[in-house]
């Protein structure tokens, strides 16, 4: 079922795997920099996970990866795995680089077009901005993820993609962001990210959106927020000083956004926010006269 390029702007929430985005992988880049070669190890309910960047991943690569998991949703998807017999499939497999118990695993496909998911991500659709989300699947394709637990050995790419003749773009995810698409996940709202206008916000807002349950409050420090914007503490006062002033900005914008609550005590070092977060309301999309639940 085709649906309107222009419902698309429309895809509300994304299904995310909580370990993905409580790990960090996304981060803000200074003065344009973008180091390469970066391994970040992250432990979630006993599962030790290693990363292995490529190259830094920042903000925008967070939103085309954050609008394919939504249009997933909303498109619909097929599974992928190592007895597929179509052609493309079987690129789109292999360029996961499945190894160990990932092997018996199950990715998905999603299709749309490159339209699709610049509107979906919330980009404008020139020529410049083609480009960039041509660099910005490279980037994501490259990241290796690991996961490790009591003998357990699981490892894929994060995900793999490849162009039909007609142009149309297949974006294979791999079996951890599969999952979350129909079991355990998070939700990301796409229209509280549009709403966002610096690329702390919306870093900080995924975060909090995976470290809060929708209605749940809880308190943490401007430093340990911040790490998971830029990483780890500068060895610069003055760099710290600064990641926390702009902690701050974006804790004032996530605040204004419906139903969201900021409360901030102290200042400098021993600045710490309390944020309670809105319930979920669930919607539906109709659309051609089909209800898609999502």
């Amino acid at each position: 079922m085709s649906i309107p390029a222009e419902r698309l702007t429309r895809v509300e929430y994304a299904r995310c795997d909580p370990a993905l985005w409580l790990a960090s992988l996304f981060r803000t880049m200074c003065r344009g920099r973008r180091p390469g070669g970066l391994t970040i190890e992250h432990e979630h309910n006993g599962f030790k996970l290693k990363f292995n960047v490529w190259r830094a991943l920042d903000a925008r690569d967070q939103s085309v990866l954050l609008a394919t998991i939504a249009l997933a949703g909303v498109l619909g998807r097929q599974e992928l795995h190592a007895g597929i017999s179509h052609c493309r499939a079987q690129q789109l497999w292999q360029r996961l680089q499945p190894e160990d118990l990932a092997m018996m695993d199950q990715a998905t496909v999603v299709k749309m077009t490159r339209y699709a998911l610049l509107q979906a991500a919330g980009m404008a659709d020139g020529k410049a901005e083609y480009n960039r989300l041509e660099d910005c699947l490279e980037r994501l394709s490259m990241v290796g993820c690991r996961a490790r637990k009591d003998g357990y050995d699981w490892s894929m790419r994060l995900l793999s993609y490849a162009e039909t003749p007609e142009g149309q773009l297949h974006i294979a995810l791999n079996s951890r962001l599969a999952e979350a698409l129909s079991g355990h996940h998070v939700y990301v709202s796409l229209v509280e990210r549009r709403a966002l206008l610096s690329d702390a916000a919306q870093l900080t807002h995924a975060w909090l959106s995976a470290w809060l349950r929708q209605g749940a409050s809880n308190s943490i420090r401007f430093d340990r927020l911040a790490e998971k914007v830029w990483g780890p503490p500068s060895k610069s006062v003055g760099t710290n000083r600064k990641r926390r002033e702009r902690i701050g900005k974006a804790l004032d914008a996530i605040g204004k956004l419906h139903g969201w609550q900021v409360l901030v005590d102290g200042r400098g070092a021993t600045a710490k926010a309390t944020i309670k977060r809105p319930r979920l309301v669930e919607r539906e999309y109709r659309i051609n006269g089909h209800v898609l639940p999502y």
